[in-house]
């Protein structure tokens, strides 16, 4: 009886390690846009599957109930808990590769494991797409590093999947630790020059430091966009967000309609993002959010301040429902994010970057 019963455990646990099941999960999510009522299911079965097989998320499962009766009912891990231990469905040695979070003021990291990253790119090509990003409609100019020079960068993986499916050039401007100003002005000038369209994605620190270096304001063709992502708050320097976007639409020249924010983080398979200054982050159809009240960890209504939580359906290999530290206010349509809890260190892509030797190594 126990044999049979590991035998169907490890049937249940190799369903996603076969190729084209993970294939058919990435169908299913896609076609949730235009069958939503799907979520629920997968979002069980997805839950079902990580409570048997991810360790620290079995041993949670372990002291609480297991009758649920609604997506928003899945109980969350913390999402510190990825910096003490390893949340994978799978032994270590089956990894393909792993995510690294951005360091904090203790500088420990955390790993997010996946066993291919197929599920990931298609969901970071696709979750641009709900957003209308025109990525492949424009020549790219990424303000980070490469997957070459950063392997462990989620944030690197995604936007080097918008340049291989991306039609016009692409280039990456942080090349060993260093912002590559001149360079990437020189090609820029060249793009506008021609008339081309430009994409320019980059953490919000990086659009600051350029602004700093280089205060003559530029003028970007029709059509072109701007990407920032990692948030404001840093140990550089905080920014108003409409201020700061006040200040990026006149120094490219473009409208507050055509730059975006990007919220994510390592530890996740799914973005939010948001437009202009509005600041309302809204998420694919395989991924919610809710925004609790850390009080009754109970939803809060539209209007109120808690903290965010993920219910990813893309996080295979790890689990879905992340809690973080995140502050936001519940909207009708999604969620505006205010920043990190004061009782939690700074992190995020914003941060690594400041960190790095480009702030006194700088290319002119």
């Amino acid at each position: 009886m126990i044999k049979r019963k590991e035998k169907a455990m490890e049937g249940q646990r190799s369903f996603f390690q076969d190729p084209a099941n993970r294939q058919w999960w990435i169908h299913q999510l896609l076609s949730l846009r235009e069958n939503p009522q799907n979520f629920e299911s997968l979002a069980f079965r997805l839950y079902d599957f990580q409570r048997k097989h991810c360790p620290p998320y079995k041993t949670l499962m372990e002291t609480i109930s297991n009758r649920i009766s609604s997506w928003k009912e899945i109980p969350a891990i913390p999402q510190e808990l990825f910096k003490k231990e390893t949340i994978f469905c799978y032994t270590v040695e089956q990894a393909a590769g792993y995510y690294l979070t951005s360091g904090t003021t203790s500088g420990i990291q955390g790993r997010h494991y996946f066993l291919d990253p197929l599920i990931y790119k298609a969901m970071s090509l696709q979750g641009a797409n709900e957003a209308a990003i025109p990525i492949n409609t424009a020549c790219l100019h990424f303000l980070t590093e490469s997957p070459h020079e950063n392997p462990h960068s989620s944030l690197s993986a995604m936007f080097s999947f918008w340049a291989e499916t991306n039609p016009f050039p692409s280039h990456f401007w942080i090349q060993n630790k260093t912002f590559c100003i001149d360079p990437f002005l020189q090609k820029l000038s060249l793009d506008i020059s021609a008339g081309r369209k430009v994409g320019i994605c980059g953490t919000a620190f990086s659009f600051v430091l350029l602004m700093e270096k280089h205060p003559i304001s530029l003028s970007l063709p029709q059509g072109s966009f701007i990407l920032e992502t990692g948030g404001m708050k840093g140990k550089y320097k905080e920014i108003d967000k409409k201020e700061f976007y006040q200040k990026l639409s006149s120094y490219f020249g473009i409208t507050l309609d055509h730059i975006f924010s990007e919220y994510g983080m390592t530890e996740l398979s799914s973005q939010a993002y948001s437009k202009g200054t509005n600041g309302t982050f809204l998420v694919p159809p395989w991924a919610k959010v809710l925004v609790i009240d850390p009080r009754t960890e109970k939803e809060c209504q539209v209007g109120q301040k808690g903290l965010v939580r993920w219910i990813d359906l893309a996080n295979v290999d790890s689990v879905l429902c992340i809690q973080t530290l995140d502050i936001a206010i519940k909207t009708q349509e999604g969620f505006y994010l205010i920043g990190r809890s004061n009782h939690a260190p700074p992190r995020g892509c914003s941060l690594s970057i400041e960190e790095m030797a480009f702030f006194e190594n700088t290319h002119r």
